[in-house]
């Protein structure tokens, strides 16, 4: 279905709309990837709202003029751990357009309105676990380039652990792990 995205409206997700984006993020990811990730994908996400890093105002849907939900994205407060403490910063935890919706900007929408509320937050980095072709469009590029890296480096390796700098210099000197959903 064909949208015109100069009318899709991007705001915060409601409490009232908690089940219809339970519903999108599902269908979003188990067309693409398989029923077994669009229910992990979805009880992800349900249980990151849950948490004390959630933020209202980064959990935004991509709305059409006649009030259906086509798309989502989500970001989180993570910690870097270093050697001197924490450091908070952002994780995208997830974004999802409805399959019928796809290749028409929406996701692009979603992504740069989100790093922009980020970035007046306060915020100087977003960490990501996902495809490096389709984020690095969005000014993701490896973790590990700051040194940075994913707690389960071990495990799956450098490549799809992102980083988009917010703030210029945020990550100069901070070496250390994260830990978020890497997917």
């Amino acid at each position: 279905m064909v949208v015109d995205k100069s009318k899709v409206i991007i705001r915060p997700e409601k409490t009232s709309e908690y089940e219809e984006v339970n519903k999108l993020i599902y269908k979003a990811f188990s067309e693409q990837h398989g029923v077994e990730t669009g229910l992990f994908m979805m009880e992800h996400f349900i249980e990151e709202r849950q948490k004390d890093t959630f933020i209202p105002e980064l959990s935004l849907v991509a709305v059409l003029e006649n009030g259906t939900i086509v798309g989502e994205v989500a970001i989180h407060e993570t910690d870097i751990t270093t050697e001197k403490g924490n450091i908070t910063q952002l994780t995208l935890s997830q974004c999802a357009v409805l399959p019928e919706y796809r290749m028409q900007g929406i996701m692009r929408k979603l992504v740069e309105y989100a790093l922009s509320i980020a970035r007046k937050m306060g915020y100087g980095a977003v960490f990501l676990g996902g495809n490096p072709k389709l984020y690095a469009r969005y000014g993701f590029e490896p973790s590990s380039t700051y040194g940075i890296y994913h707690k389960d480096r071990e495990k799956w390796g450098d490549e799809g652990f992102m980083v988009c700098i917010l703030k210029s210099g945020v990550l100069d000197g901070v070496t250390g792990t994260t830990d978020y959903y890497g997917g």
